[in-house]
């Protein structure tokens, strides 16, 4: 992979390991856990001001290039979150390995980069059900409703959505072709808490597939009391 000269570095696997060993002026950053309400306009723009905060404390700036070990939904949940922000992302999901011998923490200079939300890359509760087109990446079990989370009271899905377990997207020539997808296409997609759903928007986005991610997903659409299926 190449990487531009002036990117900025992010390392979203656990602080332990980027502790022992870290690319080079890499920030360390996993967005992987919280989870937000985002369904009134007031609750956007106070993401909108978080992310900028954030940016401006890691002095974040475009490009950034985030890398794990392996297309991890930590990596791509944190690299959603700085995406929706506006910021041009990058994953680099292996090969970087070598390179990982710094210990010392960077301390960045704070930038003025200010978060605008690229609301075509994020699905509200309200937009995900009324959307034609919604997959649901959890396991067969968490969509029939079989199984679910200690923090959900109950199982289920959103109403009208169809299941592509996540392990589709792990052979992305054949995404496609299996979802009968096409590129230019809108899909929304969600899972539990927006982080595997992350990783389905990376790889719809790099076919060409006008993705778009329920950050909430099942852990907030439950919260809300909407309805589900079966």
């Amino acid at each position: 992979m190449e990487i531009p000269p002036e990117a900025v570095l992010v390392d979203t696997r656990p602080r332990a390991a980027y502790e022992a060993g870290h690319l080079p002026g890499a920030r360390h950053l996993d967005l992987s856990v919280p989870r937000l309400r985002l369904r009134e306009e007031a609750e956007l723009k106070a993401l909108e001001a978080g992310l900028t905060d954030l940016f401006q404390e890691l002095g974040l700036r475009s490009p950034v290039v985030l890398y794990d070990e392996g297309l991890t939904s930590r990596l791509c949940r944190t690299a959603f979150f700085l995406g929706l922000g506006g910021l041009e992302v990058m994953l680099w999901t292996e090969g970087w390995e070598g390179y990982a011998t710094e210990r010392e923490e960077p301390k960045p200079e704070r930038t003025e980069t200010r978060a605008q939300l690229r609301r075509d890359w994020l699905l509200t509760a309200d937009e995900a059900a009324r959307h034609p087109l919604l997959l649901d990446v959890r396991t067969p079990e968490e969509y029939q409703g079989k199984v679910h989370p200690p923090c959900c009271p109950k199982g289920g899905r959103i109403p009208g959505s169809r299941n592509a377990p996540l392990e589709l997207f792990l052979e992305p020539q054949k995404v496609l072709e299996r979802l009968r997808l096409e590129p230019g296409q809108e899909v929304g997609v969600y899972c539990h808490s927006g982080a595997r759903s992350a990783v389905a928007f990376f790889v719809l986005r790099s076919l060409g597939v006008r993705a778009r991610n329920y950050l909430g997903s099942m852990h907030e659409w439950l919260q809300e009391g909407l309805p589900t299926e079966p």
